[in-house]
């Protein structure tokens, strides 16, 4: 089966989703090895997620027309390494902290160069919402 970003960013998604659920309940985070410091904070994270699924999802439904959207989030996604990287080998965050990290980065990674590649357009239309070329 070839690779389809389409299928990529929906899955991306739901896996916010998923991330989204466990942080929601403290005890299933912390039995799975993060530590996060206040419920709140894992709330407010959950909080965050649970919108950019619903974005990667809906995006992907039609994604040469909601492409932007999707190429926004790596920088998102950069800024999670940025942190939870050093926090979860540093810190006292957890270790999975930076595996996760670690697939935030791949995840951009992905988004900044698939997007481009598979649809054609360049860094400067995905990033300024220019539609694709007729």
């Amino acid at each position: 089966m070839p690779f389809r970003m389409s299928q990529f960013v929906f899955w991306s998604g739901v896996y916010n989703a998923g991330l989204a659920g466990i942080l929601l309940c403290p005890p299933v985070y912390r039995a799975l090895g993060l530590n996060i410091c206040s419920p709140v904070w894992g709330w407010l994270i959950a909080g965050f997620l649970a919108f950019t699924s619903a974005v990667l999802i809906l995006s992907a439904r039609d994604l040469p027309a909601r492409a932007s959207f999707v190429y926004w989030e790596a920088p998102l996604r950069y800024v999670a390494a940025l942190v939870l990287i050093p926090a979860g080998l540093l810190g006292d965050i957890g270790v999975l902290a930076a595996l996760l990290g670690l697939g935030d980065l791949l995840i951009g990674l992905v988004y900044t160069f698939g997007l481009s590649n598979e649809l054609g357009r360049s860094h400067a239309d995905l990033a300024f919402d220019r539609g694709p070329k007729s």
